[in-house]
């Protein structure tokens, strides 16, 4: 049960909510203004917040900024009165976890405050983990925006469970960091994490390093070798680029995930897995599926809990906390960052994500020598005017802004293969990287869309 504050000025609401949820078996305290709800909530750190929007003197909205800023890890549940919806969406927005509205139908309050208190409590399950995580994973997993929020809550959710996870997210997005903090919450963070990179190693050696091997299987086998997923036992297996995995390979992964059983080349027989598996790709893998070069039983097995990791572009909020961390993340100090050089990194493109950031500041401190960093110590080109506006970029921005206007024929049948990049990315920027809307944009399918921006990278 959790421990919960109501502010309401209505002493009628205050007193119902109380009753009703003590019934629950929380601890219920109330308050009829902000300012005496923000000492409250000061004294007794409550889990979940019930907060009416219309205060007298501090309103609800402001409360709820204060809250944030005074650093509560609860969560919020605003009231509103009917009628005033854009109010609870603007509370939403500024970090509310859900909303009740006036008058209050009593059969929702308690599964909201419920919800409420459970999503907390993986919250700071999850921020506690970031503090002990070393400095490179807590580096990769800094995020304030909506988007982390919710990578956090899922990995908190993942490491409660033996579930396998599919990590989806573009290079450079921290798959690998989000895979060890799964493992390092769950359980099974006593025994082993024993990552494999798929990619990186030959097919014909991917079944023996996955599965093992006996003395004598084949030529060179002058000794046993157990694979690694007999080497993590007790702990967690991490397929890193799942998709690399060849069709024969992917047929006994799916029976070992089936039979939770290991039988390595030449083996007399199976061996017990007790591993708990955690897959990662940055494409599509249900296109994979469908295009048949990835089998989609085996796909079905790995993606029982997906966690889909933003790129950067899509948490722009993001970078100057990013980039105050990386100035000072390799010795507890670092040097300051002019609001020029940041206004250069909040215009780049970051294909290459938090890892390209990440480099690009180190870069940075090397040059500035302690210095405060200017734009003229981010590597060359990064971020710069005009970067977006090539002769390329500017055609495609044209043609765009004419079709919205007049509603011309698709994009594609008028714009050669020269445009194709700066053709997709400023329709995925005018779409908010929707890919439906982009498609019909287009005029293409959606499947098109998607290989075309794989092979870009974008």
């Amino acid at each position: 049960m959790a421990k919960v504050l109501v502010i309401d000025d209505e002493q009628a609401i205050c007193w119902a909510l109380k009753k009703i949820l003590e019934r629950e078996g929380h601890e219920v305290s109330v308050a009829g203004t902000a300012e005496s709800g923000l000492e409250i909530a000061e004294e007794t750190s409550p889990e979940v917040v019930l907060l009416d929007v219309r205060l007298p003197g501090m309103d609800g909205l402001e409360a709820l900024e204060a809250l944030k800023e005074r650093g509560f890890r609860g969560e919020v549940i605003v009231i509103t009165a009917h009628g005033t919806m854009e109010t609870a969406v603007e509370a939403i927005r500024l970090g509310a976890f859900d909303y009740l509205v006036k008058p209050i139908d009593t059969e929702k309050v308690k599964p909201a405050v419920g919800r409420a208190a459970r999503a907390g409590a993986l919250s700071r399950q999850v921020l506690d983990l970031k503090a002990r995580l070393d400095g490179r994973e807590a580096s990769m997993m800094v995020g304030a925006s909506t988007a982390m929020q919710e990578v956090f809550k899922r990995i908190g959710m993942a490491s409660l469970s033996d579930a396998s996870v599919l990590i989806l997210g573009e290079t450079g997005t921290g798959k690998d960091l989000a895979a060890r903090a799964i493992h390092a919450s769950s359980s099974r963070a006593g025994g082993p994490f024993v990552p494999v990179h798929c990619a990186a190693i030959p097919e014909t050696l991917l079944e023996s390093e996955l599965f093992g091997f006996e003395k004598g299987a084949f030529t060179g086998a002058s000794e046993s070798r157990p694979g690694r997923l007999l080497r993590a036992e007790g702990g967690t297996v991490f397929l890193d680029e799942v998709k690399e995995i060849p069709l024969p390979v992917q047929a006994k992964l799916l029976r070992v995930l089936e039979e939770r059983q290991v039988e390595g080349l030449g083996s007399p027989g199976p061996k017990p897995l007790n591993a708990r598996i955690i897959a990662a790709t940055n494409t599509d893998l249900s296109a994979e599926v469908e295009a048949g070069r990835f089998r989609e039983d085996l796909y079905f097995r790995l993606n029982v809990f997906p966690i889909h990791l933003p790129p950067l572009r899509e948490r722009r909020e993001d970078i100057p906390l990013l980039v105050s961390h990386f100035a000072r993340s390799l010795d507890g100090e670092g040097p300051a960052v002019s609001k020029e050089a940041l206004e250069r990194l909040r215009a780049h493109a970051w294909p290459g994500n938090v890892r390209e950031l990440r480099n690009a500041v180190e870069h940075a401190r090397v040059v500035a020598r302690g210095r405060t960093i200017l734009p003229d110590h981010l590597p060359s080109g990064l971020g710069e005017p005009g970067e977006r506006g090539t002769e390329a970029g500017a055609v495609v921005r044209e043609a765009v802004a004419r079709l919205l206007a007049e509603g011309e024929a698709p994009l594609h049948d008028g714009v050669t293969a020269l445009f194709e990049k700066p053709l997709l990315e400023e329709v995925m920027r005018i779409t908010g990287g929707n890919q439906v809307k982009a498609s019909e944009l287009l005029g293409i399918h959606r499947t098109t869309l998607r290989r075309k921006l794989e092979r870009y990278g974008l």
